[in-house]
């Protein structure tokens, strides 16, 4: 084995059935036994059903001859497989999701990049509404409570935030630093849906663990695998990360581009912030703010 099994992938974790997450330690036994690090109790599952380990820079997932067999985005697992961001893990009929946290700049590679440095099965083109959520102070926040407890407090707020997001439609593309960008495509989400899930996250505001920032935009977004998982690219999503700063120039918390106002309906009942440029882009833009009853305490 590697030396670099000392050297545990940092913040990966594992999103559970019942909406917890489990940091990921180097070696990661799962099954119904209590000697397992993550115990279920589910008839399906063997007493010791599967192993996640750390080895040569990178999480692996093995069975461990389980009765019920072990599945990776529904295939079978017959020998040790390494982990990207998003994976589903099948264990029987139980689901589990490996997510690890990703750089910006991942997040910010053009179209031409991802043609020329990332081995893709394929691009594909979908129009999406995109939102992105982050952690409003967080290197504060872990200077004055420690980075351990720090991180405890930050997946206490995805298992809040989480549910608001998948239960309407929403999904989760990746974890960036201390932020999360979600998508809903236009052609399987309908514009109820994001309006749903927008008025639900800015009504769990002030029970939410942690002060954060929205930021949603809605255009063409080019979807593609790579060794991180699920990337999206383009720009809408350069648009969308580029937002959040202009969405904290102008002090806010919930804003959204022009185009979000006008597929969902919005129009007339958002202020507007007025125009703004983009590094790196010709065009302006139009922002507005969620309405503020929205986060207001019943």
């Amino acid at each position: 084995m590697s030396s670099s099994a000392s050297r545990p992938l940092p913040e990966s974790w594992l999103e559970l059935p019942n909406g917890s997450t489990f940091p990921l330690p180097v070696r990661c036994a799962i099954g119904r036994q209590q000697d397992n690090d993550v115990v279920i109790e589910a008839a399906e599952l063997s007493r010791h059903h599967a192993l996640i380990s750390f080895d040569d820079g990178a999480f692996l997932l093995s069975d461990l001859h389980s009765r019920n067999g072990t599945y990776l985005n529904r295939a079978p697992v017959t020998r040790p497989v390494p982990l990207r961001d998003g994976d589903d893990i099948l264990l029987g009929t139980v689901k589990l999701r490996y997510r690890r946290k990703r750089s910006w700049f991942s997040a910010e590679k053009t179209s031409s990049d991802l043609k020329t440095t990332i081995a893709i099965d394929q691009i594909q083109e979908r129009t999406c509404w995109l939102v992105l959520i982050d952690v409003v102070g967080s290197t504060a926040i872990s200077a004055k409570i420690g980075s351990e407890a720090a991180l405890r407090q930050m997946q206490t707020w995805i298992a809040g935030l989480r549910p608001l997001i998948e239960k309407n439609g929403g999904q989760i593309n990746g974890y960036f630093g201390d932020a999360l960008i979600a998508f809903w495509p236009n052609d399987t989400t309908k514009p109820a849906q994001v309006l749903t899930a927008l008025k639900a996250i800015e009504a769990w505001r002030p029970r939410s663990t942690l002060p954060f920032r929205l930021v949603a935009h809605f255009g063409t977004v080019l979807f593609s695998r790579s060794e991180l998982g699920e990337e999206i690219t383009g720009s809408t999503v350069n648009v969308l990360h580029r937002s959040e700063k202009i969405a904290k120039g102008f002090g806010s918390t919930a804003m959204v581009s022009q185009a979000v106002v006008d597929t969902l309906g919005l129009s007339g009942q958002c202020e507007s912030y007025g125009r703004s440029s983009i590094d790196g882009m010709s065009d302006y833009f139009v922002f507005y703010a969620l309405p503020e009853a929205w986060s207001r305490k019943p």
